[in-house]
C-alpha cells in the first residue's frame, strides 16, 4: 500500500464524519461502493440508498446534533484493491435540550475496495459501540 493511498483512506474517514455530523446523505453514500454494506447500532444497512436515507432520517431529528471524531487507524490488511482497517471514532450526541450530551467510543471495522475507476470506497463498514457516556451539563 502506497502512502497515497493511505492518505486517500484517511480521507474516507473523514469526508464520512464530516458529512454524517452535516447530514449529507447523498456525499456520505458516494463514499461508499454502490453494494456497500453500513453497520450501526446493530442495522445492517445495504446499497447506497438506504445509507443514505439513514444518514437523512437521523439528520432530520431538529434537536439531534453530533460531531465525530476518529483516530488510531491501524491498517490490519492490504493489497493491490482492498485495504482492511481499523480505528476509533467518538461521537458527541445532543438529542435533546433536557437530555445530557452523550459521548460514545465506537471501535471502526472497515474494509475498502477500489470502484471501476480504481478510486477507493468503503465497501463495509462496522460500527461498534465499547463506550457511553453521559456528560454532565
Amino acid at each position: 500500500m502506497e502512502i497515497s493511498d493511505q492518505l486517500v483512506i484517511e480521507q474516507l474517514l473523514s469526508d464520512f464524519a464530516w458529512f454524517a455530523d452535516r447530514g449529507d446523505g447523498e456525499a456520505l453514500a458516494r463514499l461508499f461502493l454502490p453494494d456497500a454494506i453500513l453497520i450501526v447500532g446493530g442495522t445492517e444497512l445495504v446499497g447506497r440508498q438506504r445509507i443514505a436515507d439513514d444518514c437523512f432520517r437521523r439528520f432530520n431529528d431538529p434537536h439531534r446534533k453530533t460531531r465525530h471524531v476518529w483516530s488510531n487507524l491501524r491498517i490490519e490488511h492490504s493489497g493491490a484493491d482492498s485495504v482492511t482497517t481499523t480505528a476509533v471514532q467518538m461521537t458527541f450526541e445532543q438529542s435533546a435540550p433536557d437530555i445530557p450530551t452523550q459521548l460514545r467510543v465506537n471501535d471502526l471495522f472497515d474494509e475498502f475496495r477500489r470502484d471501476a475507476d480504481k478510486r477507493w470506497r468503503i465497501a463495509r463498514r462496522t460500527i461498534k459501540r465499547e463506550i457511553a457516556l453521559a456528560l454532565p451539563r
